[in-house]
């Protein structure tokens, strides 16, 4: 399943981690740029 998240806070990420791991293609879209260079090092995303 193709899947967008709004905002990488603690829920976002969470959620990142969690569906990324059931190999859902997860799309992250935040404002803070380390943030999101930090889920796609620990993640499989886009």
């Amino acid at each position: 399943m193709n899947i967008i998240i709004l905002g990488a806070g603690k829920v976002g990420s969470y959620l990142t981690s969690d569906l990324a791991e059931d190999g859902h293609d997860i799309l992250v879209i935040d404002h803070d740029k380390d943030v999101l260079d930090k889920l796609l090092a620990a993640n499989d995303i886009m």
